[in-house]
């Protein structure tokens, strides 16, 4: 059945049925706005899929898409320090698609919910002239009333930088999309198109940090745009200087592999590759064991230290990223525009 057949209203009817309320939202779809309980110390973040400039069709299901359009949202506010409580849909559509694939679109949506506790509480939909578009808006609330959110304007002189997880998993997967003949093993390519289509927001991971010492976290973001260049804005925003070192990068093995078969670098997709959609964070220095001790423990993430924060000099903040001691050529985050 084609959008034109059921209409706007009777979409929304038949795609509340698969939609569950959670803690923190009264009413959600089905009226003029939604109502929340009250937030303690809300935070909103927004973020806008193409199709054609970040997912194709062809390569991904309904069900992938819908539930990463909701993981690279919930990332944002990970790397805040707060949890997920609603979110708001936007969808742009053409006229012939058909509700059957509008459905298993919500069913990633609700399955992300599900996931990491929250409600899919509203939003909108319009007519497209072209491709679909899908615009998130997600309402958190602070993980920790006393810390407050985790900002970039919080990384200090003396900090350690480190990441979590592995970096480059994602763009290997999609080298493997643009290169499907590639000559990998199964499981590699099981595991580097996972990274692509189902990246994992690190909440669980904050959680823990902030629980074991909220004040040692200092700043973060998530990495959806390269390390290299996202690093620029912690460093730009806190006003300090960030030194990499990219002998340290966690890039595994199965990253490796698939870059060994294209003949790329694997080191460039850990910094310039983007959607990995792990944590950067600057922590304090006597805390990084104890921290990366509890990670593991409590979450099975690791945490690598890649580098450390410094006052800066007359230049002002910048990022050096080393290569066995010597200045690589710096890689810019991924822009649209």
């Amino acid at each position: 059945m084609n959008l034109s057949e059921i209409g706007e209203f009777g979409l929304i009817a038949h795609l509340q049925k698969g939609l569950e309320t959670r803690a923190g939202v009264q009413i959600g779809i089905g009226d003029d706005a939604a109502v929340l309980d009250s937030l303690h110390r809300p935070i909103v973040t927004m973020d806008a899929l193409v199709e054609g400039v970040h997912f194709r069709r062809e390569w991904t299901s309904a069900r992938a898409l819908g539930r990463k359009v909701m993981a690279v949202n919930v990332s944002d506010l990970a790397a805040s320090g707060a949890r997920p409580v609603a979110a708001f849909v936007s969808l742009a559509l053409g006229a012939d698609e058909t509700v059957e694939w509008i459905e298993e679109l919500y069913t990633g949506f609700e399955d992300a919910a599900r996931e990491w506790g929250f409600t899919v509480a509203g939003g909108d939909m319009t007519r497209s002239r072209g491709d679909l578009m899908i615009s998130i808006a997600l309402v958190g609330e602070v993980l920790s009333l006393a810390r407050g959110p985790i900002l970039r304007t919080g990384a200090q002189n003396g900090d350690v930088l480190v990441v979590s997880g592995t970096l480059g998993g994602a763009a290997a997967g999609l080298a493997l999309l643009q290169a499907p003949n590639t000559n990998v093993s199964v499981s590699t390519r099981q595991k580097m198109l996972l990274r692509h289509h189902e990246p994992t927001p690190r909440l669980s991971l904050m959680r823990a940090l902030l629980e074991v010492d909220a004040d040692a976290v200092h700043g973060a973001l998530d990495l959806s745009d390269g390390l290299a260049g996202d690093a620029v804005h912690l460093a730009r925003r806190s006003s300090v200087s960030l030194q990499i070192e990219t002998e340290w990068l966690p890039i595994s093995v199965q990253c490796r592999e698939v870059a060994a078969a294209l003949s790329a670098d694997a080191l460039d997709w850990a910094l310039a590759g983007g959607e990995d959609y792990e944590l950067l964070l600057a922590l304090a220095p006597e805390k990084v064991e104890l921290l990366s001790l509890e990670a593991e423990k409590r979450c099975g993430v690791s945490l690598t230290i890649i580098g450390k924060c410094s006052a800066p000099d007359e230049a002002g903040p910048q990022v050096k990223i080393l290569e066995n001691g010597v200045m690589r050529p710096s890689e810019g985050a991924w822009t649209h525009f």
